[in-house]
């Protein structure tokens, strides 16, 4: 999904979640939740959004409707390669976008 349809679907309120995303490697991509299911922000080449911090995730997301937002940050011992995991559920932290500075 790409901002525009993003921006349109929040104003419909098909929107019910935004989620930010923490990757390995210093950076967020944005999943959005409607009522079809989970997508992600793309650009113009069909590629996920990479976000380089929250605050430019709150510039982005600025002129949206407010909406449930959050910070979701998986446990990096979750990610290790043949580690049990530690944790049932990532870290999930709200996250207002509507007050960027």
């Amino acid at each position: 999904m790409q901002l525009p349809e993003l921006t349109q679907r929040a104003q419909a309120g098909e929107v019910r979640e935004l989620n930010l995303l923490s990757i390995e490697g210093g950076f967020y991509v944005l999943e959005v939740l409607t009522q079809d299911g989970r997508t992600r922000l793309t650009g113009r080449d069909g590629h996920f959004y990479r976000l380089g911090s929250a605050a430019q995730a709150r510039r982005l997301l600025a002129d949206l409707p407010a909406l449930p937002c959050f910070l979701i940050q998986h446990s990096a011992y979750d990610e290790m390669v043949g580690m049990a995991p530690r944790s049932a559920e990532p870290l999930k932290i709200p996250l207002n976008y509507r007050n960027a500075s």
